[in-house]
This record gives structure tokens, sequence and C-alpha cells, in this order.
């Protein structure tokens, strides 16, 4: 009697083990399965906030050849709507900071664009006076800015040019962290 007990103890407790096992490798199972789900939603999050970023500084270097371009010529202050509208269209994978840069950028472009729009007026009103009074022709209005070579270094537009690039710059490292994966 005492070996059959001895006997059914022993098959009691190794049939506890053998479901203990199961039971920690279904476990083990659920948690890989959910790692692997977690992988896959990282991945995927990755891959479209890398999108939202690359099409962002597209936009926005879109924005800076135009304003360059046109050299004041046109009003970017209607592009201010698209964008938000943009930053909130990609909100889940951009971060606060990225909308906060991208509208920091526009202001800077947009102030210089402004610059170079009275700049141009000016020189249009000088040439108009010159004409008129002394038959002499001073030529079109040439922007530094429409050159791309450095604006001259006014205070306003030193601080608008810094917050342009500044943001630009930032936007730019934030794209090639999400580029290498970091």
């Amino acid at each position: 009697m005492g070996a059959t007990v001895f006997v059914a103890l022993v098959g009691y407790l190794q049939w506890r083990r053998s479901e203990r096992r199961k039971a920690e490798n279904e476990t083990a199972r659920q948690d890989l399965e959910q790692a692997e789900r977690r992988r896959i939603a990282r991945e995927l999050y990755d891959q479209q906030r890398l999108e939202a970023l690359q099409e962002l500084l597209d936009k926005l270097r879109e924005l800076e050849i135009q304003s360059r371009w046109n050299a004041g010529g046109q009003d970017l202050r209607a592009e201010v709507p698209k964008l938000n509208t943009f930053l909130i269209q990609h909100g889940e994978v951009l971060e606060d900071e990225e909308c906060r840069l991208a509208q920091q950028f526009l202001e800077g472009l947009t102030w210089i664009d402004h610059r170079e729009a009275d700049e141009r007026r000016r020189w249009d009103e000088q040439r108009e006076q010159e004409l008129s009074a002394h038959g002499s022709d001073i030529g079109s209005y040439e922007s530094s800015w429409e050159r791309t070579v450095h604006l001259p270094p006014f205070d306003e537009v030193h601080h608008a040019v810094q917050k342009w690039t500044s943001a630009r710059d930032a936007l730019e490292e934030r794209l090639r962290k999400a580029l290498q994966g970091m």
C-alpha cells in the first residue's frame, strides 16, 4: 500500500511539473506573440513617422524654394492653413516639437518673404521716381534672397533667418535620426 501511495504521489508531482511547464511554455509563447505584434506595430509607426517627416521637410523646402523664386512676389501666409492641415493629419506620428518647429520655420520664412515684398515695393517706387525725375532707369530689383545668398544682417532679418534655419536644421536632424532608426 505504501508503494502505491508513493507511486501515485510521484506520478502526481510529475503531472504537476508537466502542467506547470505547459503553462510556462504557453505564457512564453503568448509573450513572444505580443512582442512580435508590438514590433510590427512599432515598425509601422516608425515607417509612417519617417514618411510624415520626409513629406513635411519636402513641403517646407518647396516653400523655401517658392519664396526664393518669387522673392516677396507672393504672400506665403496662404500656406499656413495648408501646413496646419498637414500637421493635424499627421499628428499621431509627428511630435509636438516637430509641429512647433514647422510652424517656426514657416513664421520665419513668411517674415523674410514680407520683407522681400517691402524691399521690392520700395525699389520699384524709387525706380519710378528716378525715371520721372531724371529719366534714368536704376534697373529691376535684385534680391539676395532670390539668388540664395545670405540676407543683409539687420536685427529683424537675423532673427527671422535664425528662426527659420534653426527650425529647418532641427527638423532635418530629426529626419536623419528617423532614417537611422533612432
